[in-house]
Order: C-alpha cells, then structure tokens, then sequence
C-alpha cells in the first residue's frame, strides 16, 4: 500500500478505493447464494448424498452462469455512464476503463463460486488457501511491475483482472478431481432447489446489504464530508481493520460448512460442543489481533505509511473495538447460518447498517474520519454484545446463561493473559519493524502459555494440535478422542 500511494499520490489512489466499492456493489447480485449454495452443499455432503450434492451443484452453476451474464450487462451500462460522473473528458475515459476492467473481472467471478462452494463444503479450505496465496502473489508482483512501467491506476486494474485467472479456473479442477461423482447433466436441475436456495438466500442478501452499509460506505461519506485526500486516510486505517476481518474469516471460515454438516449427520450434541470449542477459539485469537492493531497500530502506521498518517490511529483504535466484539461473535453466525436459522440475524443487522450509516452522516460534521468510525463501532457493539447471544439461544438448545458464563470466563483469562504482552508494547514497541516482530513474537509466546496453561483442557489443546499438525495431533490423541 505505501508503495501504490507514493506511486499513484493521495487523490488518484482515493479514486482507485472508490471505483473499487463502486465495483464492489456488484456482489449485491449474489443475492446471498454463496452461503446457501455452501450451507446446502455441505448438509447433502455430510448425509453423504452423492445425488443431492449434483442437485445442488447443477442448479447453482445455472443460476450463477445467469448472474454473471447480469453482471456484464450492468458493467456495459455503468460504463456507458461514465461521463455523467466525471468534469472531464479525460476523467470519464479513465473511469469507463477501470469499470470495465474490473466489472469483468467480477462478472466471470460468479461461476467459479460454485465450485468454491464445493471445496468449502467438503472442507478443502487448504485448497481455496493455496489458491488464494497463489493469487496473492501474482498480484502483487503484477501491480508492482505495472506501476513501474507507468500504467498508473489502469495498470493496477489488469493487474486485479490477470491475477484473477487462477483463482477462477482451479477451483473448477480442484472440484472435479476430488470428487469426480460432479457432473454436469440436464436431470439435476431443480426448480424446487432454486426455490430452496433463495428461501435462504434472502435473509442472507439482507445482510450483505448491512455490511455495505457497514464496511463499503465510509469510503464515499469520508469524500463528501472531509476530501477525496482524506480517503487515503482513512483507508489505512480501514486497511488494517479488513485484514484483522480476513485472518478471523480464515480462521473461522470452516464453521458454517462444519455445523451444516453435523446437521446433516443429525449429530446435534457435536453441534453444541462444537459451538463452545470453537466460541472459546474465536475469542481467544480476535481478542490477541485486536489487542495487537491497538498496541502495536501507532508505531507500525508511522514506520508502514509514515508520520503523517497517524491521524490514522484513532480510527483504527474504534474499529477494532467495534469488530472485536462482532468477531468474538463469529462461532454464533456460523451456527446460525449453518442451520438456517439466520432469519432474524438479518434483521437486526440491516437496523444496525442504517444506525451505522445515519450516526456516521451525523458524527463525520463534527469528528471528521473519526466520526465515520464512531459510526461503525458503536451499533456493532450493541448489537453484538447485547442482541445476538439473547437471539442465538431463543433459536437454538444453547443455554444463554451457560453462554454467558462460558465467555466471562474466557474474557477473564485473557485479560489476565494480556498483562505481559501489554508491559512488553509499552516498553518496546516503537517504529521499527523488526522491534514490532520481536514484541509481537513474545507477546504470541506469552499470551499461547498463558492460555494452554488456564484456558484449554489437555483434550481441547491435543484437538487444537491436532488441526495444526495432524500427524503429531494424531500421536497425542487416545483412541477415544480419535
């Protein structure tokens, strides 16, 4: 990032942010498919059901092959319009190029999440994180030589196209070689299981619409109240916050896929001591990231970005606070739309994006960007701490005083667990990458101790073993827990 900000300047990366959530929006034509087309996979997967797995494969690749076909169609639109929104010719025909480059790019997207949907739902997340890495760097070494060579902010856009390619096109082989009873046939495609996705998908697509009030329309309220510079800003701030969200979504990614599937397998008691584990797991890792970005965030902006970003920082400090107590929620979500009880999730969600728009509209006049990420945290924390766990127990055998209890414990012990890593930021935390690396490497060390020590039972560290390394996992595990 502080490379394409020195290379493209303050205004034309904020031009970049704002095409990319323009561009953005079109994930709205989802309509929230990908986690029904997940929730339903993994059910008919963990059932075992090799005929239903092609039901629900075959009419999700039909409906998403109509959407993406959708997708172009609004790109050629919102191109042609293009001038509308620019003062200059010159402005207009570099906006109609970036839309196109990308809203291709997102267009053929839509195909392959069916595929995606497969390997989630058969748990080959070590797949889908192979292909991502692969992406990742491809990417990355693409938008550095293309700014190099002077393509400005088209380059960063064929860049995103090119790099694109694999994570397309391998998934789709992936599918087939691991599960060659796929096959695409005529027979399979089911009205009623059209009808079944999109009795789910609704609820979801309700709240895809909050996280865009929540998450993709600070970007356009910071460049109409404070400046297109200001953007930038904020986007470091924003930045930091999206990665602590994509490293929880890595961790956890595998919930919804795992509850469906104990569904499926009608194993309602793993379900609950499914739930528990991975609500302590949840909590235990967002709580040491968030800790960290606060800690850690001032030094690190001023030696990543350089001093004058700091007005950065308090973002940063709000943002985590309100996403440390939605992701310390994210066991609950997963259990929710794992077993199709995510209906009122929604709801309260969509209110908590309005709140979240509206306080961010009113709070930006008088605190600028940090009025923006007011706006975000404060309906997140209420609607997270204070509504959700009341509603996961109405829907679900989850016993909300136990709950409760269960997460006070934990919050006690990593407070208590975050002492040492709070003397050794303060002591030794300055701008300095490889000072940042040893405090955040003993802080890690401390932290992982203390908690092995007071927060997991000697089964519960063997299973967490066991996910890291299974072949030493294995060796640690009785035949009774195997």
């Amino acid at each position: 990032m502080p490379f394409v900000v020195r290379m493209l300047g303050d205004r034309m990366y904020g031009l970049w942010i704002l095409v990319g959530t323009f561009v953005g929006y079109y994930g709205l034509v989802d309509l929230g498919l990908s986690s029904a087309v997940n929730r339903f996979m993994a059910k008919a997967a963990g059932a075992g059901d090799h005929d239903e797995c092609n039901r629900v494969y075959n009419t999700a690749l039909r409906l998403y092959t109509g959407l993406g076909l959708v997708v172009l169609v609004l790109t050629l639109v919102c191109a042609a319009l293009a001038p509308l929104f620019c003062k200059t010719a010159e402005d207009a025909s570099l906006l109609r190029k970036l839309i196109l480059i990308l809203g291709i790019n997102f267009a053929f997207d839509f195909p392959s999440r069916v595929y995606n949907g497969v390997l989630s739902a058969h748990l080959h997340f070590e797949l889908l994180a192979i292909i991502d890495l692969l992406s990742l760097v491809l990417r990355t070494g693409l938008i550095v030589a293309a700014l190099l060579a002077g393509y400005k902010v088209i380059g960063l856009g064929w860049a995103v196209l090119i790099s694109g390619i694999p994570a397309k096109l391998l998934p789709v082989y992936f599918a087939y070689r691991n599960h060659p009873f796929l096959s695409i046939a005529s027979r399979y495609w089911r009205r009623d299981v059209a009808k079944l996705f999109f009795s789910y998908s609704v609820y979801t697509f309700i709240a895809q619409v909050a996280d865009l009030l929540r998450i993709q329309l600070d970007g356009p309220v910071v460049a109409a109240f404070v400046g297109l510079a200001a953007v930038t800003h904020y986007k470091v701030a924003g930045t930091l916050a999206q990665y602590y969200l994509t490293l929880m979504a890595a961790v956890t990614g595998a919930f919804g896929a795992v509850f469906s599937r104990q569904e499926g397998a009608r194993d309602y008691e793993g379900m609950k001591k499914t739930f528990f584990f991975t609500s302590k797991i949840t909590f235990c890792i967002a709580s040491f990231i968030g800790f960290g970005l606060i800690a850690w965030g001032k030094p690190f902006i001023s030696r990543w970005m350089g001093p004058r970003y700091l007005d950065a920082y308090p973002c940063l400090v709000v943002l985590v606070v309100g996403w440390l107590c939605g992701l310390s929620q994210t066991a609950s979500v997963g259990l929710l739309f794992g077993t199709s009880q995510h209906k009122f999730f929604a709801l309260f969600n969509s209110i908590e994006g309005v709140a979240n728009l509206l306080l961010s509209l009113l709070l930006v006049r008088w605190y600028g960007i940090v009025g923006v990420a007011l706006g975000t945290m404060i309906p997140m924390v209420i609607t997270k701490l204070l509504i959700q766990p009341v509603y996961l127990s109405r829907v679900t055998n989850i016993d909300y005083f136990q709950y409760v209890r269960k997460m006070g414990r934990s919050l006690v012990v990593i407070a208590g667990s975050l002492v040492i890593p709070l003397v050794l930021s303060l002591r030794f935390a300055t701008p300095d990458y490889k000072a940042l690396l040893a405090v955040g490497l003993l802080s890690m060390i401390s932290y992982g101790l203390a908690l092995w020590l007071f927060e997991f039972s000697p089964s519960e560290t063997r299973i967490l073993v066991r996910a890291i390394s299974p072949r030493l996992g294995s060796s640690l595990l009785s035949p009774e827990q195997e």
